[in-house]
């Protein structure tokens, strides 16, 4: 059997908030030129976020690539010319249920929703609204979720901000009554509700179809619970030095934190097969 190291990578998936950018939102020159010689050869480098594509896009700009990018962890998948490749989500009837239970329940969690690149919010000065402005550079709208959904359409995300004992209890209820989501929290104070059938692995396994690449000449780089589907999709996976420990067992290697270069690290033990372009 090839192990791991003899394997030549065709592809890179990687997750962007505690893994591609540092505890300062940025990414290191070394890692952009790291991503630009991949991308020179022909690897495709994909971003892989819970972001919404606004929160995304500034970054794969900045890097100066062009790729697809997966949006909402596997709820929206853009091609690189920002067309919708694939869309999933929660239907308009259960979206405004999901709204109006958690704002009717739970007074002091802040309840948005995203729908393609629409970040629909209560109040634009939430303090939890105004926090996630900050790090991922996206706006949000005031209305209600009803509003941005055509009759036959679908919201891509629900993100429940709050202190982090609200947050444990909320995420028991929504798990308790709407059983058939996708409903996990991606730090302390953040629960984000997808529809049932959205991961990043089955992205993932989308666009390796897509470029015709097998998983096990795929790369996926992750920090958070959300990611070991998608650590365990792929050839070969590294979690970040700051993950949980959870999330290490479930990697096949494990790379230097966020703050110390370490998808450049990860990239580097690796032999990819590509071509000048």
């Amino acid at each position: 059997m090839i192990g791991p190291e003899a394997v030549q990578y065709k592809i890179v998936f990687c997750d962007i908030d505690g893994t591609l950018i540092d505890s300062k939102n940025q990414i290191s020159k070394s890692t952009v030129q790291k991503i630009r010689e991949l991308y020179r050869m022909g690897i495709p480098f994909i971003m892989v976020s819970a972001r919404m594509p606004s929160g995304i896009l500034p970054i794969q700009d900045k890097v100066g690539i062009k790729a697809p990018i997966v949006c909402y962890s596997g709820a929206l998948i853009l091609n690189q010319y920002g067309n919708c490749l694939k869309t999933l989500g929660i239907e308009r009837k259960k979206a405004v249920l999901i709204d109006t239970f958690v704002k009717k329940e739970w007074k002091h969690i802040c309840c948005s929703a995203f729908c393609h690149n629409n970040w629909i919010v209560d109040n634009v000065d939430d303090k939890w609204v105004v926090q996630e402005q900050q790090i991922t550079s996206s706006a949000p709208v005031e209305g209600r979720v009803s509003d941005f959904i055509l009759p036959d359409g679908h919201i891509h995300k629900f993100l429940c901000m709050g202190e982090a004992e609200q947050i444990t209890a909320l995420n028991v209820a929504m798990k308790e009554k709407f059983p058939e989501l996708s409903i996990y929290r991606s730090k302390e104070t953040y629960l984000e509700i997808m529809d049932g059938t959205v991961s990043k692995s089955g992205a993932v396994r989308y666009l390796c179809m897509d470029y015709n690449i097998s998983l096990q000449a795929a790369v996926s780089f992750g920090d958070n619970f959300n990611d070991i589907d998608m650590l365990l999709a792929t050839g070969t996976s590294f979690a970040m030095g700051n993950a949980p420990e959870e999330v290490k067992r479930h990697a096949r290697r494990i790379t230097l934190d966020n703050d110390h270069e370490g998808v450049l690290a990860g990239l580097r033990q690796l032999d990819f097969a590509g071509k000048q372009i």
